[in-house]
């Protein structure tokens, strides 16, 4: 199981794609010939440089591939990328991933998890060094709160305790709540310290994400980041918990507060810093393309005057003529705006195309325009469109996608008012501001928008949902299932688990619906 690999703390792997010579050298690592064999460590700094680079292969690796498929933001076409877009996961697709949760070294996601995670607060707090453990606790809350979306009830109590090599599961529900309180503990008590201890990454070099700031500016922008995560998962129990509305709705209008504070994954130009979006399509030209849904709703949204079209022109090539095609599900050319009357599609753009440098797209993972778009849907259901205006336009005054070249991904400014604030107009901002990013299949699951089809039975059939429901979860990783015996067959919500089961925070199954296509717009 994962904790036969605690003695490794994930780090010999994990520095893979930050460059080994700089990072596993240098002050708080002790070692007696080979700086990159390390048997100990006196500080947090590399533990946190591991755990920053760890979390981009979970949020855009392959669970990012089945959560951007399954919500047609993009369609696998070729190879096993087809069997995923019919929902068709395995264990041991995710089986890699479901283990570099907790922090198993294997070639695929390495260390950085949450073993590594409760050693860096563990050596900051050896330190007084409060900044590192609120950060720890955010960064905790992340990757429990992404695996507890992913498959609903996991280990999480007992998993970071390496002596326990068989933790038992704990309910999703109680998960988020968990969650919460370290977010609270990280912004009362740990990200309010000051002092001379209190540096973090600021004075070792180890903060990839806000580079060159200070520890006062680091503590600032990292509470605002919990805040902002804190509403994200309140809206995760909204609909088993109403009141989770007004709860995130609070804590919203208290984070991030300015795109210049976007939580973007660290990326570079070198080889072993690429985007991993971007490494994907450099192996696997072809087996992934732009997913038909999203590239019809942006094209309905500029025809109705909702944007102009930039968005879809930063995102996606035109294809043949000028004019923008997706794929839907597993290619399928016979459904609507499945392909334009020549069979032609689009492509994704430079910045992942796997072809064109550099290659150092900085992904979105927790932003300004999320924040104001979670505060608009839960202002809505507490106050109608009129409380969720001002939300929504400031998403849409202030539109940042990441950064490439060391520069913001800017696009223009939207007028106020110009989209009314109605709850399908806040989710599908959300939906086209949030690409590539896993937290739309949390939307959808939570609101079923925006609406969508699932996939036919063949690429033959124009019958949507042959292949099944849109899944709710993923399966359990393969390894867990073998050697944990307490894998639960049944979640906390006393439902049988399947591949296509709903965790506990989705009580209802979104309808199956039937496919829509637009107008093909001009480049």
């Amino acid at each position: 199981m994962r904790h036969s690999f605690r003695v490794l703390l994930g780090l010999g792997l994990a520095m893979g794609a930050a460059g080994c010579s700089d990072y596993l050298s240098g002050p708080g690592i002790s070692s007696t010939s080979d700086p990159n064999n390390v048997t100990v460590l006196t500080k947090a700094g590399p533990l946190y440089i591991g755990v920053q680079e760890a979390a981009p292969v979970q949020r855009e690796g392959q669970i990012a591939r089945f959560a951007t498929a399954y919500m047609q933001q993009i369609a696998g076409i070729a190879r096993q990328s087809v069997s995923f877009d019919h929902y068709l996961a395995s264990p041991g697709d995710v089986d890699t991933y479901f283990g570099g949760i907790y922090g198993s070294s294997n070639v695929v996601t390495g260390g950085g998890g949450l073993l590594d995670v409760h050693k860096m607060q563990q050596l900051a707090r050896k330190l007084n060094d409060s900044l590192y453990v609120g950060v720890g606790k955010i960064y905790e809350a992340l990757m429990m709160g992404y695996a507890a979306d992913i498959w609903g009830d996991i280990p999480y109590r007992e998993a970071a305790d390496s002596t326990i090599l068989q933790p038992h599961f704990d309910g999703q529900i109680q998960i988020y709540a968990d969650l919460q309180t370290q977010l609270d503990s990280a912004i009362n008590i740990f990200l309010t310290a000051t002092g001379p201890t209190n540096a973090g990454g600021a004075a070792d070099g180890s903060e990839l994400i806000y580079t060159n700031k200070t520890a006062d500016e680091l503590r600032a922008i990292y509470t605002q980041v919990a805040h902002s995560l804190k509403a994200r998962l309140y809206m995760h129990t909204a609909a088993t918990n109403p009141a989770a509305y007004a709860l995130a709705l609070s804590e919203a209008q208290l984070g991030i507060s300015t795109p210049d504070n976007d939580l973007l994954w660290f990326h570079d130009a070198t080889p072993t810093g690429n985007n991993i979006w971007w490494q994907y399509n450099s192996q696997r030209a072809g087996d992934i393309g732009p997913g038909a849904a999203l590239v019809e709703i942006l094209k309905r949204r500029i025809t109705g005057g909702l944007e102009g079209p930039e968005r879809i022109n930063f995102y996606f090539l035109p294809a043949t003529g000028g004019l923008f095609f997706g794929y839907r599900p597993e290619g399928n050319k016979v459904l609507p705006g499945g392909g334009g009357a020549a069979g032609s599609f689009s492509n994704f753009n430079t910045f992942i195309d796997g072809v064109t440098p550099p290659a150092d797209f900085r992904q979105p993972e927790l932003t300004y325009a999320e924040t104001q778009l979670i505060a608009a849907e839960a202002a809505f259901h507490a106050g109608g469109a009129g409380a969720a205006q001002p939300f929504l336009d400031a998403a849409r005054a202030n539109r940042k996608y990441g950064s490439t070249g060391g520069v913001a991904v800017t696009f223009p400014p939207l007028a106020a008012g110009s989209a009314p604030a109605t709850l399908q107009n806040i989710m599908e901002e959300k939906y086209v501001t949030l690409f590539l990013n896993p937290e739309v299949w949390n939307d959808w699951k939570r609101t079923c928008l925006p609406s969508l089809a699932p996939a036919p039975a063949s690429v033959s059939s124009t019958t949507p949902g042959g292949a099944g429901p849109i899944p709710g979860r993923l399966p359990y990783g393969q390894t867990e299932i073998n050697a944990n015996p307490n894998t639960p067959s049944t979640n906390s919500a006393g439902v049988a688990i399947g591949s296509t089961t709903l965790n506990p925070n989705q009580p209802t199954a979104c309808p199956v619906l039937n496919y829509t296509t637009s107008t093909p717009l001009a480049n």
